[in-house]
């Protein structure tokens, strides 16, 4: 037999209903297929082309809102620098006020009427005043502050050798408290002296202005959007930063070019990576976009994604046509096979109409034929089958026969052995010891080293089943081994835990551990496993039997009724579990006397 025979056998074998619901089913899912395949390769590419264009237009957008913001700040603050107000207070010297405090008192009042509408904006948070002389050398305070005192200050340094007369920086390089502020320095004019300044002027602009819109321009659930200033030092992130090195994206920043304002693709540990960049105006600042390739591949699988849920929406209303069509096809056969199921349950002889001459009236006619020679031999066929249940009745007596049982799994290992059937061999050793010890001579005690052993059959048959996905680890000390317990203990707790625990877990992979102690006069029996555990409702309902779904808590009480039946309180089992921590169930029994170990 060919491959290909072998590969369509199954197919040949089902019902012509079938075939046809299957062939319409092949045409639709084939055909579908096709077409989602290449409109999703088409439409990628457009779809790649779009997002760029969107991320585009959020980076000139977010630009746009942070020059605004930026330039309202800058504009108030030039017209304050040349107002006369603050050009008589940074001329006045300390004589003034030393000669008169009311005129501190005064110069105070006119300064906080000036900036009064100023702080109504939001964006201005606060607004100080340093000086060479005047107020504050006569008294420092928040508004009023000595430029001596900051001469050495690096952002001062900065501010003097900066071609332009103003500086954005963080405020918390000008003083620790302030880092939820963006602090703007202007120098304020000398009227006598062009090429130097009087003082300087400082806004403090809240950082959460910033952040707000930089949260706007977040394309994707994992796009970055960042502030840098020209030294490369960050200024403000959205709130929910998603870049783990900046240094990285700084460095692919360098490889791109100044004035581009397109998005360019690199890579950033070690995943592609699409980063726009354009300037904020009036400022040395570098507003940065950081979108993964694979948010752009998702928007593309989405709109695949959709294709799919309205192809399964037409499939889902085309199968109960396409059932429709193959079973009316097919009901002349049904009606033939009806009549053949009645041979012999009904005492049917049928004598069936062909109507046509064609396939279908042919099988009738040869049908019939063949009920005629089938009465002939009934007489013959009854005989038999009385001597066909003699002998199964024969045969499920000798299977009831432990030593039967046992010869029969021997002559099977026996034989898997012969042919080198490894994983048979094993499940039939795994299956003899476990009906063996669960046997164990009509005794109702076994040693725990039995018991260990009965539960190790059974977690071999069943990674038989089950692929090695359960890891049973044993750790029960030697001399604990001999002394008895009642059996058949342990392995319904083990089922439990493979079943209802391990194998509800996504990956269906596990560890059951056995361990036991000693405790005084007791023996503690300890199952564990690290499948889905249970909620205390679930708990709860298995210790007092009032659960009603099947998830192993017959077993436990069983267990539990039998040990308070046997030894009486206190013996019998705790369980402790929680949702995806798994389950601990605790085997307490009575240590016998040591006559009573098994030899």
């Amino acid at each position: 037999m060919t491959a290909m025979n072998r590969l369509f056998r199954p197919f040949r074998d089902l019902s012509i209903k079938n075939k046809m619901f299957i062939s319409f089913l092949l045409i639709l899912i084939v055909s579908s297929g096709l077409f989602i395949l290449v409109n999703s390769y088409i439409t990628a590419g457009d779809t790649e082309k779009q997002a760029r264009y969107s991320l585009e237009v959020v980076l000139e957008q977010s630009r746009s809102f942070l020059n605004y913001k930026t330039s309202s700040i800058r504009k108030v603050v030039d017209i304050m620098v040349i107002h006369d107000t603050i050009q008589a207070i940074v001329a006045k010297k300390a004589e003034v006020y030393q000669e008169n405090i009311g005129n501190w008192l005064l110069d105070e009042y006119v300064f906080n009427q000036l900036i009064y509408n100023v702080q109504t904006n939001p964006d201005i948070q606060n607004i100080s005043l340093y000086m060479r002389d005047g107020m504050a050398s006569i008294q420092a305070t928040d508004q009023f502050l000595r430029l001596e005192d900051v001469q050495a200050e690096p952002w001062l340094q900065r501010l003097i050798r900066n071609e332009k007369p103003y500086l954005w920086i963080s405020s918390e390089l000008v003083s620790p408290n302030d880092g939820d502020t963006i602090s703007f320095f202007r120098k304020v004019p000398s009227p006598l002296d062009n090429t130097d300044f009087a003082g300087l002027l400082r806004a403090q602009m809240p950082k959460e202005g910033l952040v707000q819109i930089l949260d706007q321009a977040l394309f994707t659930k994992s796009t970055s959007a960042l502030l840098v200033n020209s030294r490369n030092e960050l200024i403000a992130s959205s709130s929910q930063e998603r870049v783990s090195n900046l240094d990285n994206v700084i460095q692919a920043l360098e490889g791109i070019k100044n004035n581009s304002e397109d998005f360019e693709t690199v890579t950033l540990g070690g995943e592609k990576t699409l980063i726009g960049t354009v300037p904020v105006e009036h400022t040395d600042w570098r507003f940065i976009l950081v979108v993964p390739h694979n948010d752009i591949v998702e928007i593309a699988q989405k709109s695949r994604n959709q294709m799919l849920v309205i192809f399964l929406f037409v499939a889902a209303m085309t199968f109960p046509l396409a059932f429709w069509v193959s079973a009316s096809g097919t009901i002349r056969i049904r009606k033939l096979t009806k009549n053949m199921r009645k041979v012999g349950v009904d005492n049917f002889k049928p004598n069936l109409d062909p109507k046509n001459n064609d396939e279908i009236g042919e099988l009738t006619t040869t049908f019939n034929r063949m009920i005629t020679r089938i009465d002939d031999l009934a007489a013959d066929k009854f005989q038999l089958g009385l001597d066909v249940k003699n002998m199964e009745l024969k045969a499920l007596q000798a299977q009831i026969n432990p030593h039967f049982l046992y010869n029969t799994l021997d002559m099977a290992n026996w034989l898997a052995m012969k042919y080198n059937a490894d994983d048979i061999r094993v499940l039939i050793t795994s299956l003899s010891d476990f009906y063996k010890l669960s046997l164990s001579n009509g005794e109702d005690f076994i040693s725990i080293r039995n018991e260990i052993e009965h539960v190790s059959a059974y977690v071999r048959i069943q990674n038989m089943r089950f692929r090695d996905k359960i890891e049973l680890r044993i750790d029960v000390a030697e001399e604990l081994m001999d002394y008895r317990t009642l059996k058949l203990l342990l392995q319904p707790l083990v089922e439990n835990a493979i079943l209802h625990g391990i194998m509800e877990k996504e990956t269906q992979i596990g560890t059951i551990g056995i361990r036991a102690k000693l405790d005084g006069d007791t023996i503690e029996l300890i199952v564990e496993d690290d499948g889905i555990g249970m909620e205390d409702g679930t708990l709860r309902g298995i210790l007092d039997g009032t659960l009603k779904k099947k998830i192993g808590g017959y077993g436990m009480r069983n267990i539990h009724n039998r040990l308070e039946l046997i030894f009486g309180y206190p013996f019998g089992i705790t369980v402790e579990s929680s949702v995806g921590a798994g389950t601990k169930v605790t085997v307490r029994i009575p240590v016998q006397d040591t006559d009573t170990r098994v030899s």
